[in-house]
């Protein structure tokens, strides 16, 4: 199940929608907790978690002064430890990362790509099982869940959705893959477009059981 495969922005709909529509709207609604807890669930190497993080400091420096935290969880500890490094190979930096954020958010280590402690910082990696306890993690304004339903059975994916929209602020966001959904899963979530992009809400209490 954990094919890790991933890259920076991968799929760019998701990231233009966390920028022109997520982010504004949560920006708004918390300008007076200044804070922001994004949760990046199956983040492989990192690339995801990262991607999301420069999205924040490229797009929204008025963050700058919140408190902006980024949770990143996998099963596998060999490509978290890797992740923590936050050094990445010329290839993979060739894969979707634009050549501004490169020079931005990047400094040379060697033959390798290191990420600027300004985007580092901002997130922490967490070993964690989809299926066991979620101990690590609390409250969230925006979850992340990408290409990781399609690997489950349908009682599987209806149990995790359902403890998404427990976890998710009320006003929250959940991002899935391209090819998932909840529709015919949970019917207490609300999708709405943007552009290529497909994001999700719960439904307001009145709205439903």
């Amino acid at each position: 199940m954990t094919t890790n495969e991933t890259l920076f922005f991968r799929d760019l709909h998701p990231f233009e929608a966390l920028k022109t529509r997520i982010l504004p709207k949560l920006i708004r609604a918390r300008s007076a907790q200044r804070s922001l807890r994004i949760w990046c669930a199956a983040a492989s190497t990192g690339q995801e978690p990262y991607s999301i993080a420069m999205t924040v400091r490229e797009h929204f420096p008025e963050l700058a002064s919140w408190d902006v935290k980024v949770i990143a969880t996998d099963i596998n500890a060999a490509v978290l430890e890797r992740a923590r490094t936050a050094t990445y190979r010329q290839l993979e930096v060739n894969r979707g990362l634009p050549v501004t954020m490169l020079v931005k958010y990047f400094e040379r280590k060697g033959a390798e790509w290191a990420i600027k402690p300004v985007i580092r910082d901002m997130v922490k990696f967490v070993e964690l099982n989809l299926l066991d306890a979620w101990t690590a993690i609390g409250p969230q304004d925006i979850v992340f869940i990408r290409n990781v339903l399609i690997y489950f059975d349908v009682p599987t994916k209806r149990h995790l959705l359902g403890r998404i929209r427990n976890l998710l602020q009320s006003d929250g966001f959940l991002v899935l893959g391209g090819a998932e959904t909840t529709n015919n899963l949970d019917d207490q979530y609300v999708h709405d477009k943007i552009g290529g992009g497909v994001y999700y809400q719960t439904k307001p209490a009145s709205s439903g059981a």
